[in-house]
């Protein structure tokens, strides 16, 4: 037995070593680049998990945070894309963007009398055509509201 024992110790040390990697450490970047593709296929929660992965390697990477609000705002879950732009406006407070999307799921969550500063921001920043919509659908909810702005 003994012998059989040190003759399964000699081949064992002769063999190649196996590399098993479990999980490649990916960078924040990469993570968010794998999110947006993801995204962009409709896999939004295979995207979701990705940008998650994102932000806990890089807690100040405000891009991760601007598409993660992006798939929660696709999925109707306004109230998590609203945390997630948040999140974004802390980490980069001028940008047009997050200042838009921020007021659209402000809207759509009925809160157009806070959306409203966001997309005026956005606005002073940069004129697009889809803030103007956003815009515009906040203010039709204001006066539905009986407020004038």
């Amino acid at each position: 037995m003994r012998i059989f024992l040190l003759f399964l110790l000699f081949v064992y040390s002769c063999s190649v070593p196996k590399i098993v990697i479990l999980d490649y450490p990916l960078t924040a970047e990469e993570y968010l680049t794998l999110g947006y593709i993801y995204e962009k296929e409709g896999k939004l929660d295979v995207a979701q998990r990705y940008y998650e992965k994102a932000i806990s390697k890089d807690r100040r990477l405000w891009k991760a945070y601007f598409n993660l609000g992006n798939v929660y705002t696709q999925k109707m879950e306004y109230e998590r894309a609203q945390e997630a732009y948040e999140k974004a406006i802390a980490l980069k407070p001028n940008d047009p963007d997050i200042l838009n999307n921020l007021a659209y799921v402000l809207y759509k969550q009925g809160k157009p009398e806070e959306a409203y500063p966001y997309i005026k921001k956005a606005l002073s920043i940069q004129k697009k055509p889809e803030y103007l919509s956003t815009l515009r659908q906040i203010e039709e909810a204001l006066k539905f509201k009986g407020e004038s702005w």
